[in-house]
């Protein structure tokens, strides 16, 4: 049976991976290429930078269509 409960130590891997793509795409200026970097879908960067500025309740870049600040 599957559990959905995730431990504490899961939920610290998920935060570590939010800071750790955070840093990858504050570093270099684009979701795209963070991505990239980090072999992983430009969605999931996008919903772990969500998620991680709704957890912390501030927006932490600033976007416009072409780059991150």
């Amino acid at each position: 049976m599957l559990s959905v409960v995730q431990t504490d130590k899961e939920r610290r891997m998920d935060r570590l991976d939010q800071y750790r793509i955070f840093a990858q795409v504050a570093e270099m200026g684009s979701f795209i290429k963070a991505a990239h970097a980090l072999e992983v879908p430009r969605a999931s960067v996008s919903a772990s930078i969500q998620q991680l500025e709704t957890q912390m309740g501030v927006r932490l870049l600033n976007r416009t269509t072409r780059q991150v600040h």
